[in-house]
C-alpha cells in the first residue's frame, strides 16, 4: 500500500498591514500654545544674546525641559534659578508646572518675560524692565496678563519686582532665571 501524502502545511495567516506609528503626543505645558518666534525688540540685541533668547523661547514652547537645561549649561553650569538648590532647573520647573494642587506657569512666564523690553546692566541683558532700579509704572503695566493684577499692584507699590527675571550675558551665556525675592 502506498504511503499517503503528507498533509499540506496550514496556510499562513493573512499578512497584516503594518501598523502605522502613531504620532507622539504633543508636549503639554503652560507655554505650549505660545509662539516659538520671539517678538522683535525695540533695540537690537547682540547676536549671541538674541540667539540664546530665541532658543530659550523655542525650547520653552516645545515644553522641552532637557533642552532648557542644556541651554543653561551650554557655557558652563551657571544658571541661577529659584527654588531647590539640590535639583536641576529642568526638574524643578517640571515639578512646578505639573504640581496638581497649584501648577505654576513657569515656562509661559519665561516666554512672556523674554518677549518684553529688556535693559542692559554691565555685561548682562535683563528681562523685564520692571526689574531695573527706578522701574516705571509703564514697566509694571507690561506685566498685565503674566501675573495677577493684585500681585502687579503690590510689586508696583513696593517698587520691587519679584516675578521671573532672565539674564543673558553679552556672549550669550544664560546666567539667570530667578523668581521671588
Amino acid at each position: 500500500m502506498p504511503t499517503p501524502p503528507k498533509p499540506a502545511p496550514p496556510p499562513a495567516p493573512p499578512a497584516s498591514k503594518p501598523q502605522e506609528a502613531s504620532a507622539p503626543a504633543a508636549a503639554s505645558c503652560s507655554a505650549s500654545r505660545l509662539s516659538p518666534i520671539p517678538k522683535p525688540t525695540a533695540k537690537p540685541l547682540p547676536p549671541a544674546v538674541a540667539s540664546m533668547r530665541e532658543r530659550i523661547i523655542k525650547a520653552a514652547v516645545a515644553c522641552d525641559y532637557a533642552a532648557l537645561q542644556k541651554l543653561g549649561d551650554e557655557k558652563g553650569k551657571g544658571v541661577r534659578f529659584s527654588y531647590d538648590p539640590d535639583q536641576d532647573m529642568a526638574t524643578t520647573w517640571r515639578i512646578q508646572e505639573e504640581w496638581t494642587e497649584s501648577p505654576q506657569p513657569v515656562l509661559a512666564r519665561l516666554v512672556h518675560v523674554l518677549n518684553l523690553p529688556f535693559y542692559q546692566e554691565g555685561d548682562l541683558y535683563w528681562w523685564p524692565t520692571a526689574f531695573r532700579k527706578d522701574a516705571t509704572d509703564g514697566d509694571f503695566a507690561l506685566l498685565n496678563g503674566i501675573y495677577p493684577e493684585e500681585m502687579i499692584a503690590d510689586m508696583r507699590k513696593e517698587k520691587s519686582y519679584i516675578g521671573m527675571r532672565v539674564g543673558i550675558s553679552a556672549d550669550g551665556d544664560w546666567q539667570a532665571a530667578i523668581q521671588g525675592d
